[in-house]
């Protein structure tokens, strides 16, 4: 048998558990306007103060001529990093280390069809995409099932 199959067929039957590892997914353009976000736990996070929280903070801190890779805050370890007009931010439960985070964002940045948005006048459409969501959607699953083990529900 196929393993890919086998492994595939499995993965139907996978469900996000209750205490996920990856926790918060949010893109955001530059003036902080979300353009994409997947919460898979019930939501005490206001996602457009978020947005503009995590914005004015990645210009903060190239006004300091730094770059902003994680914050903590609430039992959340909130990731970022930035391409273009875009910030993308992944926020994990505390176990999960930060290799393991940078590796899910360059994956999702590689979902990124970049020479076909900068054909766009409106960047932000391209994470709208039918196409866009089920990429990151089933890496996001990737993700949780890789990392399920560190969280017990």
């Amino acid at each position: 048998m196929n393993v890919n199959l086998n492994i595939k067929s499995r993965l139907k039957n996978f469900t996000v558990p209750s205490k996920p590892p990856l926790l918060r997914f949010t893109i955001i353009d530059l003036s902080g306007v979300t353009v994409y976000h997947r919460s898979y736990v019930s939501e005490v996070l206001d996602e457009v103060l978020f947005s503009g929280f995590s914005a004015a903070m990645i210009a903060f801190s190239r006004e300091l001529g730094t770059q902003l890779y994680c914050i903590k805050m609430e039992g959340v370890d909130y990731y970022f990093k930035t391409r273009g007009d875009f910030i993308f931010v992944v926020g994990m439960y505390p176990r999960v280390r930060s290799p393991s985070a940078k590796r899910f964002l360059r994956l999702v940045e590689k979902e990124i069809n970049w020479e076909e948005i900068d054909t766009y006048l409106n960047k932000a459409i391209h994470f709208q995409t039918e196409e866009f969501e089920k990429k990151v959607e089933q890496t996001i699953l990737d993700f949780q099932i890789r990392f399920r083990h560190l969280i017990r529900d």
